[in-house]
């Protein structure tokens, strides 16, 4: 099995890793970080008992969400009750204080979450075959960002970059340069609207304009994908999962059928623009009217509110079979391809995932990971990873599966 580790640190401020500390041989030039305080890390890997993490995008709201975290610690002595005076930690048990969550398999050190402890839920001894214990609640800095409100953001004028924007609205709470993986972003957006909202609600909505794709990632970094970024992850070289021999084998599947995703009466409009509304004849007659609509985009004209609606329409008219989710066994030590696949794979990478099916051969499909789970205890590992097609399409030259002309995955973008 791969190794838990879990550490908490109570230094103050949202960043991780080390500061960067003057004559301390530990923390040179490209590893330190520059930060508020010292670090004062926790090693509490040894008192784990279980481990839950859920982290991804919403499917049905089509949108990502703050991944959580549930860490069961063994606490005989009372030393995670904040009102215990004799405990080494009293006065640090405060919210918000950072944790890190990993796994060491094969000499790798594998990060699974970052985030920050909500509250300090202590379950006492009852009888003899339990333990005294805490349970850590945590969220990662989605939860911040939604805390923090704002209105006029400086720097924010019209014809920016949505990465530029970005980094303009992650400056509001001085959040870490060292935690930001921003790219520049394919659209210009308008002038910052100064209308009262919370920074989450801003940092979406400059997402959305762009029809990229913003997340917290593993080790914590507030991670903007540009349009373009996100096509040419389709192009990238897939994990092949299998249940015939043929790729990693998994444990459980969920399969779909649906009308859940089809979309054949699109609207997109921007803020100050003209609603642009496209239709597909043909879907409505077969699946009766599945209207969406995109709205408040701060994108700069109606012809990209019309490429957003069209490209939509395009990629979401007809039903489609779907495989939703991969569950993995990680507690199977004769299965290293399969653990370390469980331990690497992460939001937007790439997947074909293998099926057999009684009277029709398999079937396989080239998906997307859109979320991730993990259930850990001392001698269980489960993982799922949530998938699905991607979020945006297009044809890439040169490209052996996305440029096909009149190919399954070939949609023109914008």
């Amino acid at each position: 099995m791969p190794t838990l580790g879990v550490a908490v640190d109570f230094a103050n401020g949202p960043a991780f890793g080390n500061p960067l500390i003057l004559d301390d041989a530990s923390t040179p030039l490209g590893v330190g970080i520059l930060a508020d305080s010292p670090s004062d890390v926790v090693d509490v890997s040894d008192i784990t008992l279980r481990a839950s993490i859920r982290r991804g995008r919403n499917r049905i709201l089509n949108k990502f969400e703050a991944g959580s975290a549930t860490i069961v610690l063994e606490d005989t002595n009372g030393d995670w009750v904040p009102t215990n005076t004799s405990s080494p930690y009293y006065g640090k048990l405060l919210p918000l204080r950072k944790i890190r969550i990993w796994a060491d398999y094969n000499s790798v050190r594998y990060y699974l979450y970052s985030g920050y402890i909500t509250s300090y839920d202590t379950n006492f001894q009852v009888g003899v075959e339990s333990v005294s214990s805490v349970t850590l609640q945590c969220v990662d800095a989605f939860r911040l960002f939604s805390n923090i409100s704002i209105s006029t953001v400086a720097g924010t004028s019209a014809g920016q970059t949505t990465g530029a924007r970005m980094n303009n609205l992650l400056d509001v709470p001085d959040f870490p340069l060292s935690q930001r993986a921003i790219d520049t972003g394919d659209s210009t957006v308008q002038a910052d609207p100064g209308t009262e909202r919370d920074l989450l609600t801003a940092l979406q909505t400059i997402e959305n304009s762009e029809f990229g794709g913003f997340y917290i990632d593993p080790e914590g970094n507030a991670t903007f994908l540009s349009r373009n970024t996100l096509a040419q992850k389709a192009d990238q070289t897939a994990t092949d999962f299998a249940d015939d021999g043929t790729g990693i084998s998994y444990q459980t599947i969920d399969f779909a059928y649906d009308d859940t995703l089809i979309f054949n009466d699109v609207t997109v409009n921007r803020v100050g623009g003209i609603a642009q509304t496209v239709q597909d004849t043909s879907s409505i007659e077969t699946y009766f009217i599945h209207s969406g609509k995109r709205e408040g985009l701060l994108i700069q004209t109606d012809a990209e509110s019309l490429d957003q609606a069209t490209m939509i329409l395009q990629s979401r008219k007809d039903a489609i079979f779907r495989i939703d989710s991969i569950g993995l066994n990680l507690a199977d030590d004769a299965q290293t391809a399969r653990i370390q696949a469980g331990l690497e794979l992460d939001i937007f990478d790439l997947v074909n995932i293998t099926k057999s099916t009684p009277g029709a051969g398999s079937v396989t499909l080239e998906l997307f990971v859109q979320g991730v789970q993990h259930d850990i205890t001392t001698n269980t590992w489960g993982t799922k990873f949530f998938t699905a097609e991607p979020i945006i399409q297009a044809f890439i030259l040169d490209s052996t599966t996305q440029g096909i002309l009149d190919g399954a995955n070939s949609v023109l973008s914008y």
